[in-house]
């Protein structure tokens, strides 16, 4: 089978089908392959395993391709949606892009500490207060009196992600990422639109108040718990 580098593909999941979609290098949608849940007393879980069963040797050979990796969009209202505020008052520093960082790094620290049965989907910037006024990342490297960091976190539950992946792992599968559909459609604000092409944009990093976490950061707790003050 040959292979094109720069498909993309993707599987949507909700309660009444799975959606298994290829984006193609021209940004086009070249094949899907649609599995509608006739039965809805069926664990979902269980008809995505039906559905690989069923189709996966047949999408690959229309395809040429083997599938390796895929990204995850879930149409459900079972996700989670935080919000949580930070304040930071430095004494005499400037703030800058490491002191940013650190603060969305403790905010996702303490969210995770209190809500362990949850993977963060989408961490996002929703609003950035500087001496009471909302600013945006411009004023890095900047004086300030205080400053005011609100993060919205977008969430499923760990068992979800984690059946997802057993599953896909039966067929060397692994998840490039997870997204939320009710993420992608607030953020395009249309919502007729297909979810595919705006899934692709976020993973491109067009919506700059998305988080993107390239590595994990490990945060010590003394330190920060000195200096930082959080409410709801």
């Amino acid at each position: 089978m040959s292979k094109d580098l720069d498909n993309k593909y993707y599987i949507i999941l909700n309660e009444d089908e799975i959606i298994f979609n290829c984006l193609n290098n021209e940004n086009k949608i070249s094949f899907t392959k649609k599995h509608t849940l006739i039965n809805r007393s069926n664990n979902l879980f269980d008809e995505l395993e039906n559905f690989f069963i069923d189709n996966l040797i047949e999408i690959e050979k229309k395809l040429k391709d083997f599938i390796k990796k895929i990204y995850i969009i879930v149409d459900t209202d079972n996700s989670l949606r935080v919000n949580l505020s930070i304040r930071y008052k430095p004494l005499t520093e400037k703030i800058n892009e490491n002191k940013i960082n650190d603060l969305l790094s403790l905010l996702k620290y303490q969210f995770t500490k209190y809500s362990n049965d949850q993977k963060v989907i989408h961490m996002t910037i929703s609003k950035l207060l500087i001496d009471g006024k909302e600013k945006d990342l411009s004023i890095i490297n900047k004086n300030l009196k205080d400053l005011v960091l609100e993060v919205r976190f977008e969430c499923l539950k760990n068992q979800i992600i984690d059946n997802i992946q057993k599953i896909l792992s039966n067929y060397q599968i692994s998840i490039e990422k997870t997204l939320l559909a009710n993420y992608l459609r607030e953020y395009s604000n249309c919502p007729s639109k297909d979810i595919v092409f705006i899934a692709d944009k976020i993973i491109k990093g067009e919506n700059i108040n998305e988080v993107i976490w390239t590595s994990k950061k490990l945060i010590k707790k003394g330190f920060f718990e000195r200096f930082f003050n959080f409410f709801n």
